[in-house]
């Protein structure tokens, strides 16, 4: 916030410098930014003298100026009827920013070069007057700067208010806080003295249909004022607060903004149908053409003031141009409020629309100030643009304001602070900040003022004391911690040892956004029942790219792998361990689990001379996890062939299993997925419930001498239905504990002549190995024979 040091001193009585006074506030809480003269953009128009005079060849009101600063001459071409020969003026060259806001530029008017402008008394912020350019002296010396021949200077503090402090958003406010700060004397406004009465109900009447977000609303009716242009010093004020004067009704709504911190809005009441005003929720699909000149469709949650037929304004934030203040403007219907602080905020993100009204209304604005910045700014209408304030005042006020009653314990200000301050030091900080204070038995009972909305505890009430006390006064101490080993739990082992093993497998890890776009739970064509098909929502997402907790790690890997693949970079192994958020029927909050996710696409090795190219496939993903698990030390893992989800290729996915309990899947992308994601290469991708491997690792690691003789092969070719998994002859050799059995593979899988349709020849391979002895072939014999016919017999198998 911008606060002219001038106006500040007209509410405060202080005798530090700008400077001095900005340290003290920012030792203070308030973050004094800078402090800058407003003139200094003013500093290279300089004065010059008018060296001749012509008409302009091609307009009649214009002429062509030669002036000199003493070093250079310069061209002008100048509109005013003051210029001659010999006269002395300000002349500002290109690059200069006037006070006005306006940036001079070389620049050609009718057909004339015109190196930049002699400058009127309004366009170098010294009065109103800009019929003529500014005369200087004739013993004005030549090429120094204006500011300095007229002394021209006025100190602005630029101020980061934090946003708990919404009272400080105005230059009383600020005055508050410096009168607090350097036990000043401080000069409250005044509040007029206009005339009450019925006269305005019979004109006009306010409704507020929604009392749980419009806390107040007061009004005042004026009319036959006169637009004009404001006074020159309102218009000061306001340019060095960085607002643009427009005219002097809609000047003295931003004037008193700024003054008092309530935010003000006049509507031309002839304009409003019905001559009402009504506080109340958009309809579907109403639309308002707000100040700034745009079109807004707005939302069943959006609160607009409204007339009887349509919104007049979006309420807190920006009126609406079919009703606003013009030249043509006889009477003003002049609006002052108190809003829900949380409906503006959420409205102003909703609508990305932000004013100087809504900045306020966010952080709080003080309700028993309401009448107070409408009737000041009604004053100003009626002295300023000659209005009738008509008698009376509207003031709904369906939610007043409570006072909040806080317990202060002294112990309790001795234990924060470590110092002891007596019950008279006490209730004199306090009452700096204009909080009342009572003793009681043990305690203070204090009360907050009404604009100090972040006053709500006893700690805020410390903190109070603590600032004003003097912070460099607080004793300091070294905080004292215990520094204790704490062991890695379960998860924290498991996990580190998880993400060495995939990145030693060659993948690459990645953290995403646990928000995803509703769009991919659809790609992902989950069932309806399905809870990965339910994701919460989120009430006020960052895009609509992020609307929706996810419920599965799957999206968040496409997109990386899709992001890759189109910026040429096609070769993706990655995977994420993370939080996935699964609806809990009849619960508001999500289950939250960890899951373990992997994509894998392109390239298996990186293209050499050395080697044939070749893409990854199913077993590369299978390859992986097997080697995951053997390491991890997952027993008893089972690949259960078609995983059955609905993105995932049947043929080509398994569901993973251990002990009957499935723990995730693995598989193939359905084309038409990739379709859609515009990925033409396959992409093979897992997903594991981390928190069900968690209870099946196994850290326990066993000696195994090497083989001290050799083992013995046989193979087993059964011919067996195509339908059989190959899987189920693995494990039902797992399941028959044959005696000396070390390792069973399958070797060969063969369809096609001589085998009948609808079944496959499959081969496997038995490993046997003694570990005292070398077997001999009669006993491996007699071992393979049984086996052989319990395969044929389990399986309605032939030999081949």
């Amino acid at each position: 916030m911008l606060v002219p040091y001038s106006w500040l001193k007209e509410f405060v009585s202080v005798s530090l410098s700008p400077e001095e006074l900005a340290e003290r506030l920012t030792l203070t809480g308030l973050e004094v930014e800078g402090v800058f003269d407003a003139y200094e953009d003013l500093a290279q128009v300089v004065s010059v003298r008018v060296l001749a005079v012509s008409p302009h060849p091609h307009a009649d009101k214009l002429t062509v100026c030669k002036v000199t600063d003493g070093a250079k001459n310069y061209q002008v071409v100048c509109g005013a009827k003051n210029v001659r020969e010999g006269l002395k003026t300000a002349f500002a060259p290109q690059g200069v920013i006037l006070f006005t806001g306006e940036k001079i530029a070389a620049k050609e008017i009718k057909g004339v070069l015109s190196e930049g402008m002699l400058c009127s008394p309004y366009e170098i912020g010294l009065s109103l007057d800009h019929s003529g350019i500014l005369e200087l002296p004739e013993d004005t010396p030549l090429g120094k700067p204006v500011t300095e021949i007229l002394g021209l200077s006025e100190p602005v503090l630029e101020v980061a208010i934090t946003p708990n402090r919404g009272d400080c958003l105005s230059i009383y406010g600020m005055a508050r806080e410096v009168a607090a700060v350097c036990n000043a004397s401080l000069k409250k406004p005044e509040l007029p003295n206009l005339p009450l009465g019925e006269d305005i109900f019979s004109e006009t009447s306010v409704t507020i249909e929604v009392p749980e977000l419009c806390f107040r609303y007061a009004g005042r009716l004026i009319k036959n004022v006169q637009v004009k242009e404001s006074p020159f010093e309102i218009q000061q004020r306001l340019w060095l607060c960085g607002l643009r004067p427009i005219n002097n009704i809609v000047d003295i709504t931003n004037y008193v903004l700024l003054e008092v911190g309530q935010p003000l809005h006049a509507f031309d009441f002839d304009l409003l149908e019905g001559k009402k005003i009504i506080v109340r929720l958009a309809r579907a699909g109403e639309k308002i053409l707000t100040l700034d000149g745009v079109e807004r469709t707005l939302d069943t949650e959006t609160m607009v003031i409204a007339d009887a037929k349509r919104p007049v304004a979006i309420a807190g934030i920006m009126g609406g141009e079919e009703t606003a203040v013009t030249e043509k403007t006889r009477n003003v219907f002049l609006e002052s409020a108190w809003f829900n602080p949380s409906s503006i905020r959420l409205t102003s993100q909703r609508l990305r629309l932000s004013s100087e009204s809504s900045y306020r209304f966010e952080r709080g604005v003080d309700p028993e100030g309401v009448i107070l910045g409408l009737e000041r700014a009604a004053k100003q209408m009626a002295d300023l643009a000659h209005g009738e304030v008509i008698l009376g005042r509207i003031d709904e006020y369906p939610s007043p304001y409570a006072k909040r009653e806080i317990r202060l314990s002294p112990k309790r200000i001795k234990l924060y602070l470590k110092v002891d301050l007596t019950d008279d030091e006490i209730t004199r900080e306090l009452e700096k900040v204009q909080v009342k204070v009572t003793k009681g038995v043990e305690d203070f009972i204090c009360e907050p003022p009404s604009f100090r909305h972040d006053i709500s505890l006893p700690e805020d009430l410390i903190e109070e004391i603590a600032r004003l006390y003097g912070y460099d006064k607080l004793p300091s101490s070294i905080p004292v911690a215990e520094i204790a080993g704490k062991p890695p739990s379960r998860y924290e082992k498991v996990s580190k040892k998880v993400k060495c093993l995939l990145r030693a497998l060659g993948l690459y890890e990645v953290i995403n956004y646990s928000f995803i776009s509703p769009q991919f739970v659809s790609l992902l064509g989950l069932d309806e029942n399905d809870l990965r098909a339910k994701p919460l929502a989120l009430a006020n997402p960052l895009s609509e790219e992020q609307a929706v907790m996810r419920t599965t790690l799957i999206p968040g890997l496409l997109q990386t792998a899709k992001t890759n693949i189109f910026r040429e970079r096609p070769d993706v192994k990655i995977f994420e361990l993370g939080r996935v958020f699964l609806p809990r029927k009849g619960e508001v909050l999500p289950e939250e689990r960890h899951y373990l996710s992997g994509l894998l696409t392109g390239r298996s090795v990186p293209i050499s001379s050395h080697r044939t190219e070749r893409h990854v496939d199913f077993f590369d993903l299978k390859g992986i996890l097997e080697s995951f698990f053997e390491n991890l030390g997952v027993k008893n893992i089972e690949f259960v062939p078609k995983g059955g989800e609905p993105f995932l290729l049947p043929a080509l996915s398994v569901l993973l299993e251990v002990k009957g309990q499935k723990i995730g899947f693995a598989g193939a992308l359905r084309p038409k997925v990739r379709d859609i994601l515009d990925i033409e290469q396959e992409v093979f991708v897992f997903e594991i419930d981390f928190e069900k491997v968690l209870e099946a690792v196994s850290f326990d690691k066993r000696f195994r001498a090497l083989p001290k003789f050799p083992a013995t092969t046989r193979d087993l070719a059964l011919i067996l239905q195509d339908a059989i998994p190959a899987q189920e002859l693995l494990s039902f050799a797992k399941e028959l504990s044959l005696p000396h059995l070390e390792e069973v593979t399958i070797i060969d899988v063969y369809r096609g002549k001589p085998i009948p349709e609808g079944y496959k020849s499959l081969t496997l391979r038995f490993v046997y190995r003694a570990p005292d002895r070398t077997l001999t072939d009669e006993e491996v014999n007699k071992i393979q024979e049984k086996v052989t016919e319990k395969f044929l017999a389990r399986f309605e198998a032939k030999l081949r």
